[in-house]
């Protein structure tokens, strides 16, 4: 789910939220296959140029993750407020290995 409606918003107002919901997570997304590195939120927020809370940000991430498009790693950098925050990244792909056989 890319929005949660606590807020009890009606048929319309959930709709324009879910679509801009889904709009950070692309904005969100793209960032991590141009940089081609681990980012923190702080990170995207400010490299998406998205004009939305932290909060946001994160919500989004952890969204992706659960979905099995980023991965939340163990390590940290110092985010905007000077707490420590998690880096994540695009998934691994595995590894494949082909098995050849002699004729």
């Amino acid at each position: 789910m890319t929005f949660y409606n606590t807020i009890d918003e009606n048929f319309d107002e959930l709709e324009k939220s879910l679509a801009k919901a889904k709009t950070q997570e692309l904005k969100i997304m793209n960032c991590f296959y141009f940089c081609k590195k681990p980012l923190s939120p702080s990170m995207v927020l400010s490299l998406s140029k998205l004009n939305c809370p932290i909060t946001s940000i994160r919500r989004a991430m952890t969204n992706l993750s659960n979905d099995g498009l980023l991965e939340k790693t163990n390590d940290y950098v110092e985010g905007l407020y000077g707490k420590q925050e998690h880096l994540w990244c695009l998934p691994k792909k595995p590894e494949v290995y082909i098995q050849s056989t002699i004729l």
